[in-house]
């Protein structure tokens, strides 16, 4: 799967998502009352005596190369490992929620002893108690914070521990079609001057006669990571880093800077005159030649080569909002994770080091397009063999992960309020309050009671 929700979802994907997730926050709410504090984690079940043998059942949602990656790291890992066995389920997309939390709320016997989950419910499943961080005897917190890319596991860490490794890391980045700016006597290389320059070029490059829209100058149908990325832009380059949750309040700090206003207004603008809803709806507009620009994740790289072999196209860096601005882009992942439940802690996180480590990272990137976490790898000559993989391995750089609590409800909420304003013809300000209220309602569902 793609990072984050590169892979649009359908409405119907979205809400079976969401009421699974809805099941998912409340079995993570569900934790002891007094849970063990960081570094008394709750005492592993006894490992299996020498020769006994010990099976441990992962899951992740599917995804075919994926699957047959996990089976090719799980025949080498049993047979290092004799007494072992990996009970690995690659689960459909549309099921695997709704399993999960079923398993989850049954517990041992029913739960899967290691899984996946997107960053943004991590820290829920922490702090309820469901997760066990990561056994100092297979990979220390030193070995972690010297390998690893801090933005990639800074979500997994808890009380000095941590609590999950990344997988499916990629950031955001802006994609052009070459000829179709040459023809509009555009540099295709030349980087963003700023947010006006991006809006400028996204309208020289849209072709509309009347109603009949023939070209679009930049596909925003990515609506939740075109208001990730400029809001926490904001906020991480004018603002000192300042999360866009109030830890006082756990609520969102949109407004008390109206700056983040004017980012959505802007945004809603930009949707309503480079791009068209209605154009070649469902279809991969850039990889047919029909957008100018997009917004989208390293891994679209994959897709254009299998789609459009022949389209020549430039990555370059999101548009800083003021000239001068040091680069930023917003970063996502997935972790896999321990249950409480695994019969075998040690063996459980060896099994996720060695999916996760050095290594096995070379081998996700040539199969599913995930840029590495490791940070001795971001300047790997393998990984830099072209000026896009160059723009695409040093935005890994300057990237913080993206701010969600919860996961799919900022799909919906993001692209509720861009449609209410494009399509609906709201007011942007009520449109924008309406979203702030309904996420912070989000926070809330999604905050483990203490």
């Amino acid at each position: 799967m793609k990072a984050a929700f590169d892979r649009r979802m359908t409405r119907r994907e979205l809400l079976k998502w969401m009421g699974a997730s809805a099941a998912l926050t409340a079995v993570a709410a569900c934790a002891p009352a007094a849970p063990a504090p960081a570094g008394e984690a709750a005492a592993p079940a006894a490992a299996p005596a020498e020769g006994k043998k010990l099976t441990l059942s992962h899951w992740q949602h599917h995804s075919p190369s994926r699957a047959q990656t996990v089976e090719q790291f799980k025949a080498k890992f049993e047979e290092l490992n004799p007494n072992v066995t990996i009970d690995f389920q690659s689960i459909p997309w549309s099921d695997y929620w709704g399993k999960l939390a079923s398993g989850i709320a049954a517990g041992k016997g029913s739960a899967p002893d290691i899984f996946q989950i997107p960053m943004g419910l991590v820290e829920e499943y922490i702090a309820g108690g469901n997760l066990v961080p990561a056994s100092e005897t297979v990979i220390s917190v030193a070995d972690i914070e010297k390998n690893y890319l801090p933005w990639t596991v800074k979500r997994g860490k808890k009380g000095g521990e941590y609590y999950g490794l990344p997988l499916d890391v990629q950031t955001l980045l802006i994609y052009r079609n070459n000829a179709l700016l040459e023809e509009a006597g555009l540099d295709p290389k030349a980087p963003f001057v700023d947010h006006a320059d991006l809006f400028d070029q996204s309208i020289k490059l849209t072709k509309k006669i009347g109603d009949q829209t023939d070209q679009i100058g930049m596909d925003t149908g990515y609506y939740s990571a075109w208001l990730t990325i400029l809001f926490q832009q904001f906020l991480q380059r004018e603002k000192n880093g300042q999360p866009w949750v109030d830890p006082a309040t756990n609520k969102l700090v949109y407004h008390d800077y109206p700056e983040i206003f004017e980012l959505f207004q802007w945004f809603c603008k930009l949707s309503a005159e480079a791009d068209d809803s209605a154009f070649l709806t469902g279809q991969d507009r850039f990889a047919l030649g029909k957008a100018a620009m997009m917004l989208g994740h390293p891994v679209s790289r994959g897709t254009l080569k299998a789609t459009a072999p022949d389209l020549a196209y430039t990555i370059v860096p999101f548009a800083p909002r003021v000239a001068g601005q040091d680069l930023y882009t917003a970063g996502s992942h997935w972790m896999w994770v321990v249950g409480k439940w695994a019969p075998d802690y040690e063996m459980a996180w060896r099994w996720v080091t060695f999916c996760t480590n050095k290594d096995a990272q070379l081998v996700w990137s040539d199969v599913g397009g995930d840029l590495p976490s490791f940070t001795e790898l971001v300047d790997d000559p393998q990984f830099r063999k072209d000026e896009n993989a160059n723009v695409v391995m040093d935005s890994l750089k300057y990237a913080s992960p993206w701010e969600w609590i919860g996961w799919a409800e900022w799909v919906k909420e993001f692209g509720d309020a861009r449609d209410r304003v494009v399509i609906g013809g709201e007011d942007p300000k009520q449109s924008f309050d309406t979203m702030t209220e309904n996420l912070n309602k989000v926070i809330e569902t999604h905050t483990v009671k203490s």
